[in-house]
């Protein structure tokens, strides 16, 4: 019994090693969740902490750069128009500025409609059916658009941004009308009221050619400005409208309005509205960029010679024995080259372009042709003073050099004839200035030769360009002559040599101012909305070497012309002028010349007056129309320094 018992199990001694171990475990099953959870805590701090650190650093240092980066744009977006600066003549007469004009817009959804067409059409006095057709002609529009879109996208369902738009149904309505349809939007429904610039021209028919017209963009333009990246589209944020253009913009065209647009145009502004996400709120905040208004333009033309000029030229057209039908008068300061009127004829009001457009484009007298700086024109006998220049320059002949003539001379078994058929006798070269004796300058032209009398052409602004600052200004040319007969031909105004207006104008400057070539400009300086200047312009200029006497000698040819001359019974004389005429032959009709300047002792201004395509000659048909306009201006020009 008691070998039994000692091989029995003993539950007291196994069970007290069996709890030891438990404990034993426990405690490190403990002290490993302990660790775990130090481990856990710490890379919570680890992890808070940096996160702590990042928003700080978001918060405060990044703080700029995360509130432009993290918005959302809000809806209310819109650009701020600019206005167009002004134009403006020298005597402060305001040709060109911009006023705000006020529009009617229907929704386009509600064009189709008829609820807003009744109240409007007794707003403004159109009638429902005109007003029913401007909304059919908008729908049309804006459907070809879209169609457009579609096929180029080849996309069925499309919807273009002008089908979310306004558009004008009445245009240009009274401010009255406008503040009745703001306030009291009940009455007027789907129609808002919108402000945009309109140009005005105050002085509409002073000198249109010159300040120019503005016109709404071309396709190509268009296409031209998407190239150049000048381009605003609505896909585009409202911030980079600034300077450029919308599709719908207008644009200088012609004149001024185009030479000076970058000048003109000004800068749009814009409202943009942003949502700005901060940690803990979000906050909304309306940005304003105002608009820049666009610079005025000041010009060197004077409102009170270019009226003269224009008189001049309107007074010619109703007389009878002047044959005037179309022509030009420039006048110019001699020192500057500063252009202080430059008329045109026939011409045009600025106001009534558009409408009158297509008669002034069958006009046979070509109306819209800027004639003192496009019309090339032989000059005639006027050339005759580069001859003379010419052979006096290279030795040629000297002013007392004589040359018979009896009516007329042969070259190369060719008669050339004098405007006298029973001659001159045997003039010098005053003489010869002085009654513009063509068989003189037949044989000095012969004797110079070709190239020289293509050169000092040259030198004194002919053939070459003038560097105006007008758009479309035209070069002409001076070819070099191939045989004796076109020298002979050249060297009185004849033959391939083609020149403006303003280049001959130019040439007489030089020849008063003492042999210094100007550039002719019309653009003075830019002013801002301060009426300070912040740009002047600089015209050049460079010498001609051409002796004193070889200038005193012309000149004093020049002066006889005026008072003993093919001009003496001109009226000229009074204003103490000097000058040459010209009549250059185009067919059986005449160019008729007469180029100068005056006073001839303390030169002031340079002019040219050309008759074209007329019956009569420099002296009878170009002279008295200058007269005309300096009787207007005289005193004026007397009181210039």
């Amino acid at each position: 019994m008691g070998q039994s018992n000692s091989g029995q199990f003993s539950p007291t001694r196994w069970t007290g090693k069996s709890a030891r171990y438990e404990t034993t475990a426990r405690g490190e099953q403990n002290r490993r969740f302990r660790r775990r959870v130090l481990i856990l805590v710490g890379a919570f701090l680890v992890v808070g902490v940096v996160l702590i650190a990042r928003l700080a650093q978001m918060q405060i240092v990044w703080h700029d750069r995360f509130r432009d980066q993290y918005r959302v744009s809000a809806s209310g977006d819109r650009l701020l128009e600019t206005t167009r600066g002004a134009i403006i003549a020298a005597d402060g007469v305001v040709l060109a500025r911009d006023v705000r004009a006020f529009d009617l817009c229907v929704e386009y959804d509600h064009l189709a409609g008829h609820e807003w067409q009744l109240p409007l059409s007794r707003l403004t006095g159109m009638s429902v059916a005109e007003l029913d057709d401007r909304a059919r002609e908008i729908r049309r529009r804006v459907e070809a658009i879209r169609e457009a879109v579609q096929r180029r996208t080849r996309m069925e369902d499309v919807r273009v941004v002008e089908q979310t738009r306004h558009h004008a149904v009445v245009e240009d309505v009274p401010l009255d009308a406008a503040v009745l349809v703001r306030t009291s939007p009940e009455q007027f429904p789907y129609t808002i009221v919108t402000t945009r610039s309109r140009r005005v021209y105050d002085g509409a028919d002073i000198a249109p050619h010159a300040v120019g017209l503005c016109g709404q963009l071309s396709p190509q333009e268009w296409e031209r400005l998407q190239a150049a990246r000048r381009a605003w589209t609505s896909r585009m944020a409202v911030s980079e409208a600034g300077e450029r253009y919308r599709k719908d913009d207008v644009i200088g065209k012609s004149g001024v309005e185009l030479s000076c647009e970058s000048v003109l145009r000004g800068r749009r502004g814009c409202v943009e509205n942003r949502f700005y996400f901060h940690p803990l709120r979000v906050e909304k905040v309306a940005t304003v960029t105002d608009p820049e208004p666009g610079l005025d333009v000041h010009l060197t033309l004077r409102a009170d010679f270019q009226k003269a000029a224009n008189n001049a030229l309107r007074w010619a057209a109703t007389q009878s024995n002047l044959n005037f039908r179309s022509g030009s008068l420039v006048i110019m300061d001699v020192r500057t080259g500063a252009i202080l009127a430059a008329a045109t004829w026939p011409t045009y009001d600025l106001k009534t372009y558009r409408e009158n457009y297509a008669a002034l484009s069958d006009d046979s007298r070509s109306p819209l042709l800027f004639r003192p700086t496009q019309a090339l024109l032989p000059p005639g006998s006027v050339y005759k003073l580069i001859t003379a220049t010419a052979a006096l320059g290279e030795g040629k002949i000297t002013p007392a050099t004589t040359f018979s003539c009896s009516g007329s001379v042969e070259f190369q078994n060719r008669t050339f004839r004098c405007h006298t058929r029973g001659g001159h006798g045997s003039p010098d070269l005053l003489m010869a200035i002085q009654e513009s004796c063509n068989i003189y300058f037949y044989r000095t032209g012969a004797l110079v030769g070709g190239a020289p009398l293509v050169r000092w052409g040259q030198a004194f602004g002919i053939g070459v360009p003038t560097g105006v600052d007008l758009p479309f200004a035209a070069t002409g040319q001076i070819p070099e002559p191939l045989s004796l007969l076109e020298t002979v031909n050249l060297s009185i105004g004849q033959g391939r040599l083609l020149c403006t207006p303003l280049q001959v104008t130019r040439m007489c400057a030089a020849f008063a101012n003492g042999g210094m070539l100007v550039q002719p400009h019309i653009l003075d300086c830019v002013v801002n909305e301060q009426g300070k200047v912040v740009q002047r312009f600089e015209p050049q200029q460079q010498r001609i070497e051409v002796k004193p006497e070889t200038l005193r000698v012309v000149t004093e040819g020049m002066k006889r012309v005026v008072r003993s001359g093919t001009a003496q019974d001109t009226g000229l004389s009074q204003f103490d002028a000097a000058g040459k005429t010209g009549t250059a032959e185009v067919g059986e009709l005449n160019h008729a010349w007469f180029a100068g300047f005056a006073p001839f002792d303390n030169p002031k201004i340079a002019f040219v007056v050309v008759s074209e395509r007329t019956s009569v000659y420099g002296g009878s048909g170009a002279a008295p129309i200058l007269t005309r306009a300096l009787k207007e201006i005289w005193p004026q020009v007397e009181k210039m320094p």
